[in-house]
């Protein structure tokens, strides 16, 4: 029987948020349909594991194959722990997968720790190339969606894998291969909650804008998972592991506003008496007030409207074209329903301005955002603004850990790095020191005592970060 070890990489010194390791929880459910059922999940975020200890661990576990993920500022641990158990388990099969080796399969694979990289979406992948491992082929040709290393140590990319349209034909998450429990006591992606008994849920892939500082780790084309899968996956975790809030982590959960409004009724219907938040997936302009109503019936206490620039030009620059005013409009609405709402903004797109910037910044200021963030524009690779960067000249790091959103030292813009850093400071601190919206705030939130402590000392550490 093959055993394997699937393992969440961890940045410590920078990641302050966790979520279930979903993308390990597909692919598990995934090699289990395969026929595979010897599955450990370690995931080193949520245990705060550094190399050393999930080395131990995986040692004591001596899988046949040792499956890794990682974003792009993981990717240093990653290589790290890969070395590490190249050294104790020679023999075990190494495999990347997730954001980063999906892009960046040519540098991933110039690790010769590494054997295989898993492009794109693993869950039938993965276990087709257990297939070929556990017939001893020494020829990967057949396995899509691979990168492979040859005898000779030429790097050999297969095509890409045909993903599915339906979602629902994936199956659910593998949710027992962890301890649910771990993740009530860390903090979590989106900051604020309203119920520790959470958990994390896709509902659909992808999103068919271009912007060109975003992932293409699922396409471009949307794909969903039916009203009736989405529910079924949500009686699971009410009735067997005591769920009481979710965390939609759709990359644009409004794309097909019939599904979303269908969603949300059977939730209504169902009684779960459910809190929602939407951390990350709402576009703004395609966003009515009818699906507001609806995602607050349900459950819905907090949401992320993501705006990036006020600026009309610097929106083609991005090519995200947002229409700012509808934006202005349904934000505007969240606030009145008694949503906590979020805005998402970045500073430093290539030819921005320090007025264009100053712009957004005021425009931040007085809108109905409860909260917002201010990143730094990153060119990770895979997309066009790493492209467009690089082809303009730009020597970008190598050093993967500069690519992390709240820290990072990476300035693609004309505007002096002294500056950019200043203006990103002044975007906090004028946002936030308001007595209008501290007060809206404070009456929202909830859970304040736990949590109005940590979100000072996060906003201190955002806004004294480069």
């Amino acid at each position: 029987m093959t055993k394997i070890a699937l393992v969440q990489t961890y940045h410590p010194y920078t990641q302050m948020t966790h979520l279930h390791p979903l993308g390990l929880m597909y692919v598990a459910t995934g090699a289990r349909r395969g026929g595979y059922n010897d599955i450990t999940i370690l995931d080193m975020k949520v245990d705060d594991l550094r190399v050393p200890q999930a080395a131990e661990q995986l040692e004591a576990l001596a899988p046949d194959v040792i499956g890794m993920t990682a974003m792009t500022y993981e990717a240093g641990c990653m290589h790290a722990l890969a070395a590490e158990m190249k050294r104790r388990l020679p023999r075990a099969a190494i495999v990347a997968g997730g954001p980063h080796p999906s892009v960046a399969a040519d540098d991933v694979m110039k690790d010769t720790n590494i054997d295989f990289c898993v492009r794109g979406e693993g869950e039938t992948t993965f276990p087709a190339l257990l297939d070929a491992l556990k017939t001893g082929a020494r020829e990967f040709n057949e396995v899509t969606g691979v990168v492979w290393r040859r005898a000779d140590g030429e790097i050999v990319y297969n095509p890409d894998r045909v993903v599915p349209d339906s979602l629902d034909e994936l199956g659910f998450p593998s949710w027992d291969l962890i301890d649910i429990f771990k993740y009530h006591n860390v903090p979590r992606g989106g900051i604020i909650y309203a119920h520790k008994e959470f958990a994390t849920i896709f509902s659909s892939r992808a999103c068919p804008w271009r912007c060109t500082y975003c992932h293409n780790s699922y396409g471009k084309k949307f794909r969903e998972r039916s009203a009736r899968h989405v529910l079924d996956e949500i009686d699971l975790l009410v009735k067997q592991y005591g769920v009481r809030e979710l965390v939609f982590y759709d990359d644009i959960f409004n794309f097909k506003p019939d599904r979303a409004k269908a969603i949300c009724r059977a939730m209504i219907d169902r009684k779960y008496n459910l809190k929602l938040t939407f951390p990350n997936g709402l576009r703004g302009d395609i966003l009515d007030e009818e699906l507001v109503d609806l995602m607050k019936e349900a459950g819905m206490y907090r949401a992320m409207i993501a705006i990036e620039s006020a600026v009309p030009r610097v929106q083609k620059v991005m090519k995200k074209n947002l229409r700012i005013p509808q934006t202005k409009k349904i934000v505007d609405y969240m606030a009145s329903r008694g949503v906590m709402t979020h805005g998402a903004f970045m500073l430093g797109f290539p030819t921005e301005t320090k007025d264009e910037m100053l712009e957004t910044i005021k425009w931040a200021k007085e809108s109905s955002f409860h909260t917002a963030a201010f990143y730094r524009v990153i060119p990770f690779k895979g997309t066009e603004l790493y492209r467009q960067v690089e082809a303009a000249g730009h020597v970008l790091p190598t050093d993967w850990s500069h690519y992390e959103p709240y820290f990072s030292d990476i300035n693609v813009s004309a505007v002096p790095e002294l500056e950019i850093s200043k203006l990103r400071k002044r975007a906090y601190f004028e946002f936030y020191f308001s007595p209008k919206r501290l007060w809206a705030i404070f009456r929202l939130i909830p859970n304040k005592l736990k949590l109005i402590p940590y979100l000072t000392l996060l906003f201190a550490r955002r806004a004294y970060a480069r």
